[in-house]
């Protein structure tokens, strides 16, 4: 019984054997199409099923199920991604596969940081929309990253991540680039943004790059245009210099991720040193990654009396110097 047995056994490695060198001689067979050179799309959702299908409806392979049986037998199953890709007919199955994930590595995507986005939408953008990262990876390197790689950081506080620093822009990178390679863009083209000029002049104003940032990312969230964000850096600066609290709707949707106009009275005492309403001075980092518009704005503000202001529905900006006057605008436009 015991013999019969290990026949048994040794039949039955025998034929995984003897099957698995079957397999490899096949997968390592040319295809026999020697039409030349084609282009093949993968379009995005595509699964393995879909793209054997239409690698043999193209000429690229005769047997899909080999195809699909070699790609689980490496779990490969979610190593594709969409994209146009020039691949020859007369290729293995290897080959082909290989084809596939060496010319995706070198496909460029582009993508567009808006301003205003913080390292969370940067994070959600980057994995969910165009799918380059994992979620939270961009976030947790961020988190992490020493700040004295680049000098412009010094004065970065301790312990915070990198937001503010992240110049919003639009970048080519590779799909399968790394988390590293692109904040290491996008970092290097803040450094060449700031311009000696502008490092001169927060200099000359005794500021550290962390205020000025910090700054600008309210102003960024606060109000649009140029000149308009000049006026309200200068407002925020009164305030600042007389020890009045900013009471920014901005920083408290930072801490909430609420989004909204107006935060609830519940929101605005919220024990957050981000939050404006309850803490006086500038909040200890900013809450976004500014445009560069936002921090010229705040370099070159615009010296004025106001204390207050409004945007109408209409988007007109009302300012005021007193809390009463200010109380008349709200009671006007917003009521």
């Amino acid at each position: 019984m015991i013999k019969k047995l290990n026949f048994i056994v040794l039949l039955i490695i025998l034929t995984i054997a003897v099957s698995g060198y079957e397999l490899n001689k096949k997968v390592n067979a040319p295809n026999g199409n020697p039409f030349g050179d084609k282009n093949f799309v993968i379009e995005s959702g595509q699964g393995v099923t879909t793209i054997a299908e239409n690698l043999k409806s193209n000429g690229f392979l005769e047997t899909p199920f080999l195809f699909k049986l070699y790609v689980w037998m490496k779990g490969a199953e979610s190593s594709f991604v969409d994209g146009d890709f020039n691949l020859r007919t007369d290729m293995s199955i290897v080959e082909l596969i290989n084809q596939l994930h060496e010319q995706q590595q070198n496909k460029e995507v582009t993508i567009t940081i808006t301003e205003g986005m913080s390292i969370e939408d940067i994070d959600e953008y980057l994995a969910e929309k165009i799918g380059v990262l994992k979620k939270n990876e961009f976030i947790a390197y961020c988190a992490k990253y020493d700040l004295k790689q680049h000098l412009f950081l010094i004065d970065r506080p301790k312990g915070k991540n990198l937001e503010g620093y992240l110049y919003p822009d639009t970048y080519r990178i590779y799909k399968q680039t790394t988390v590293a390679e692109i904040v290491e863009k996008m970092l290097s083209n803040f450094d060449a943004k700031l311009t000696d000029d502008l490092r001169a002049e927060i200099k000359r104003q005794k500021k550290t790059l962390n205020e000025v940032l910090t700054l600008a990312s309210i102003v960024e969230k606060e109000m649009y245009g140029y000149e308009n964000r000049r006026v309200v850096a200068g407002l925020f600066q009164n305030r600042l210099d007389i020890s009045m609290p900013l009471q920014s709707d901005a920083t408290v949707n930072f801490i909430t991720h609420k989004g909204m106009e107006r935060p609830t009275l519940a929101d605005t005492k919220i024990d957050n040193p981000y939050n404006t309403y309850k803490y006086y001075g500038l909040p200890p980092a900013p809450i976004c990654n500014p445009s560069i518009e936002a921090i010229k704005a705040t370099i070159y503000q615009k010296e004025n009396d106001y204390l207050y202001f409004i945007t109408t529905p209409d988007n007109e900006i009302i300012y005021a110097k007193t809390y009463e006057a200010h109380l008349r605008n709200v009671q006007k436009y917003l009521n």
